[in-house]
């Protein structure tokens, strides 16, 4: 119980040692119902989820609506909340489960609401601001920025796309990597046909049985232009024209990107792809500056 004190002022909430244990075991009557839909053998309920796992997903939900309002200003409104249970009841999915789920709560709308809905609420708002963090991400920026003017210069100074990339690995020698892409259409898929070995196989032992190399192994893993987002497709191709070709930092929700074109002809498109990931969100969310008054 003094822990549980201890972590609820260090988020500086107002929720009292009551409200906690109520949470958890709504959290709990939640968790249940979930359970009860898995399917195979399974443990019993209190060993898959012991108290100290359920108090420390209700601690995780309060950490992030803390982390959200200290960091971003941003305080859940019961107007917000409401609406957020409307958007629940009218787009699940399963509408069955959701029943139990209010059932389990003993159909009463505020827990169903601080409960179910909040959580779900808090994390969307949470991280579309943590992804769009420009202050957050700035250093990871910048050093992909570093990077991209770094080539420009040497491109400028005469360097070969050869040197270019010796001076892209040096400097981030864990984080290029390799890409080719077919630029043509991506041929049609033909329906898979069972080579002989395993025909004769399932003859011998069954029709569930399969070789250890099973057919298709081998099959094509070649990677498409097409299969790139278009505005992807847009940028890449304006930018990597030929060999030596340097195109912009490429922001995407889980880090930065920049390409280097190694070489390019009528068929494909061959990069060294500088990838640097952003601050991972769980690590930021375990900041102790995230949950101190």
């Amino acid at each position: 119980m003094k822990a549980i004190l201890l972590f609820l002022f260090a988020i500086g909430s107002v929720v009292r040692a009551g409200d906690f244990t109520a949470l958890c075991a709504d959290r709990a009557a939640i968790e249940r119902v979930y359970y009860q839909h898995r399917l195979g053998t399974k443990p019993p309920f209190a060993e898959a989820l012991p108290p100290a796992t359920l108090e420390g997903l209700v601690r995780l939900d309060m950490t992030k609506e803390a982390a959200l309002q200290k960091t971003y200003g941003v305080t859940i409104t019961p107007a917000q909340l409401a609406a957020e249970v409307q958007r629940i009841n009218t787009t699940t999915h399963s509408p069955e489960m959701l029943a139990e789920i209010k059932t389990a709560l003993g159909h009463d709308a505020e827990k169903f609401a601080n409960t179910f809905a909040k959580p779900i609420l808090v994390e969307r708002e949470l991280r579309q601001r943590f992804d769009n963090d420009d202050a957050l991400h700035a250093a990871t920026r910048h050093e992909c920025e570093q990077a991209r003017t770094e080539l420009l210069t040497a491109k400028t100074g005469g360097e070969t796309t050869a040197q270019l990339l010796a001076r892209l690995q040096h400097s981030h020698s864990k984080a290029v990597t390799d890409i080719t892409w077919q630029l043509g259409p991506r041929p049609e898929e033909k329906p898979e046909v069972p080579a002989a070995d395993e025909l004769e196989i399932k003859k011998r032992f069954g029709p569930d049985a399969t070789s250890l190399s099973p057919a298709g192994a081998d099959r094509d893993r070649k990677m498409y232009f097409d299969d790139l987002p278009a505005e992807l497709q847009k940028v890449l191709h304006a930018q990597l024209r030929q060999a030596g070709d340097v195109s912009a930092v490429i922001e995407t929700p889980a880090g930065f990107l920049l390409y280097l074109a190694k070489d390019k002809t009528a068929a494909s498109l061959t990069v060294a792809a500088l990838s640097l990931a952003k601050r991972s969100y769980e690590e930021w969310l375990a900041e102790p500056s995230k949950t101190k008054p």
